[in-house]
């Protein structure tokens, strides 16, 4: 994973969002974050979340067959991880609202 962050890091975009719900251990983002050879780049993390009953209707429509897994959602957010409870908004919303977040804390950086 490491591997992969680093060439899209050096490889000039703008922006690069990785998203793994392994990513919530801290202490295997921190091994991952640790192995990246690319210089110059700013993390911002997100967890995003939502209620069991949106998680198991989310699930069921994507025709999912397996029982609703509940284990990653009641893990706690990393520190410092902006948290966004993604309950009753479409897709559309929580993008605008990650960019906002991102806006702000990259605005005065060039």
């Amino acid at each position: 994973m490491s591997f992969v962050l680093s060439n899209y890091l050096d490889s000039g975009f703008a922006h690069v969002f990785f998203t793994s719900v392994v990513l919530t251990d801290p202490q295997i983002r921190e091994n991952i974050l640790r192995g990246i050879t690319a210089k110059d780049y700013e993390t911002i993390a997100f967890t995003l979340t939502c209620s069991e009953e949106t998680l198991k209707k989310r699930h069921d429509r994507r025709g999912d067959k397996g029982e609703t897994n509940y284990y990653w959602l009641r893990l706690p957010p990393c520190p410092g991880d902006i948290v966004i409870d993604t309950d009753g908004k479409h897709i559309r919303d929580v993008v605008r609202k990650m960019k906002r977040e991102i806006d702000v804390r990259t605005a005065y950086r060039d």
